[in-house]
């Protein structure tokens, strides 16, 4: 009953099934993560990117859960500093 409470609709519940779309950002089309707003993976050409978030949405890598931060970002962006 704990959990039930936690949760006050559907909308508010933080147990939400991902979900995952393309957004173009400049010259790259990026795959991004619903509840969390996240950016998953950046392509340079669209039809790779749906195809990607398709394959997200039909076989979910982590089941209900979405997929973990050390997983995502963009990885366009190279760290240099040492």
């Amino acid at each position: 009953m704990e959990r039930a409470r936690l949760m006050r609709n559907l909308r508010t519940s933080k147990y939400k099934k991902p979900k995952y779309f393309v957004h173009k950002n400049g010259i790259w089309w990026e795959v991004v993560e619903f509840p969390t707003n996240d950016i998953v993976r950046s392509f340079s050409r669209k039809i790779d990117a749906e195809m990607f978030s398709e394959q997200l949405t039909k076989n979910p890598p982590f089941g209900e859960r979405g997929i973990p931060k050390f997983l995502k970002g963009n990885p366009l962006q190279v760290d240099i500093s040492e």
